[in-house]
């Protein structure tokens, strides 16, 4: 059986690092990670993708709508091959959680859902130690992300976890792995 893995929550939860691990516990599979996508996009198309809102706006911009449809495109495309896939974008809207299962479901995979539901409290602690400053991921926590969030439920795949902490972050990790290498 083969499985996409779809990581849920806001910025600075653990979604990368945690797709990452399994990626690489798992050694062959396809990541998709929307920063870098929005990374390459930002490089090599400048023109054409900034950042996912508009200035000083909480309104989408049209660059996160291409990099929204580049990460389908690169999806369609790794439904075709047997590996795993591994989803670590924010996944927080109920209608893209429901595109990306309906074309895991028509090309015969399970979908796990992994759901980061950690307090913006430790969110902005963790913005605040980060590396990464490129970015204001204060305003994008608080101001653009938490409004428009939709909690994930266990009705959208067929195994759900949650994680609320670093305990049950590993835990979840062992039981994914499981499922997935079984």
């Amino acid at each position: 059986m083969q499985f996409v893995i779809m990581t849920v929550g806001k910025t600075h939860s653990g979604k990368t690092t945690f797709g990452k691990k399994i990626a690489n516990k798992i050694k062959h599979s396809c990541l998709l990670d929307s920063d870098e996508v929005a990374d390459f996009l930002s490089s090599k198309f400048p023109d054409l993708y900034d950042k996912d809102f508009t200035k000083d706006s909480n309104e989408l911009s049209s660059g996160y709508y291409l990099k929204l449809m580049v990460l389908l495109d690169i999806y369609k495309q790794a439904l075709k091959t047997n590996l795993p896939i591994i989803s670590t974008s924010a996944n927080a809207d109920k209608n893209r959680r429901a595109k990306i299962r309906n074309l895991a479901k028509k090309s015969g995979r399970k979908v796990i859902i992994v759901y980061f539901n950690l307090l913006d409290k430790l969110l902005l602690t963790r913005i605040k130690a980060s590396k990464r400053s490129t970015k204001n991921f204060t305003d994008l926590l608080i101001n653009k992300q938490s409004p428009r969030f939709e909690i994930p439920s266990k009705k959208e795949a067929d195994y759900f976890f949650e994680i609320t902490d670093e305990v049950s972050g590993e835990k979840v990790f062992k039981e994914v792995i499981k499922i997935v290498t079984e």
